[in-house]
């Protein structure tokens, strides 16, 4: 008696915990592509209820996926296992990935259409890929590291969405 009610309590937690991850929701919501006026579109596919929004400064780290604009894949940090790592705003990624990590939360998902002049432009990346290309990115949030506070800035630990307007 005592274990079957142990068991349904186990089960009734384990329940909640999973129907609270965004991950795990029956019906997780569908959010509109929202394009910026740069011409990044950017669709959120997973977005997670709590924690801080990236801003400019902060260190992240991305699992990602990265295609052609016909959907030919071109790499994979899954496959690499080599997540992408940076300071946003420093300039190591195209501009379209910063701008699209903006507003992110820890272990949200977001998928990226990235137009030529904010991926490699016309320069490319030779040989896989050609000059003036559009990209596709899907990206997930695998660690952020809040910027130390600036002088008049709250700490990491305070800010809140109207710190950063948030890309949703």
């Amino acid at each position: 008696m005592v274990a079957a009610m142990g068991a349904r309590l186990l089960l009734a937690t384990l329940a909640s915990l999973l129907t609270s991850c965004a991950w795990f929701r029956p019906d997780p919501p569908e959010y509109e592509p929202l394009t910026r006026a740069s011409g990044l579109v950017l669709q959120d596919l997973v977005v997670p209820d709590e924690g801080l929004e990236v801003v400019e400064g902060d260190a992240v780290a991305l699992q990602y996926e990265l295609w052609l604009a016909d959907r030919t894949q071109l790499e994979t940090s899954r496959q690499t296992g080599h997540p992408l790592r940076f300071v946003v705003g420093d300039g190591s990624v195209p501009a379209g990935v910063e701008q699209g990590v903006l507003g992110m939360r820890l272990f949200g998902r977001r998928r990226l259409s990235v137009p030529s002049a904010l991926g490699f432009g016309s320069a490319g990346r030779p040989p896989r890929i050609p000059p003036d290309t559009d990209l596709l990115f899907e990206i997930e949030l695998i660690e952020h590291a809040p910027r130390e506070p600036a002088q008049g800035r709250p700490p990491a630990t305070e800010r809140t969405a109207t710190d950063q307007p948030s890309a949703r």
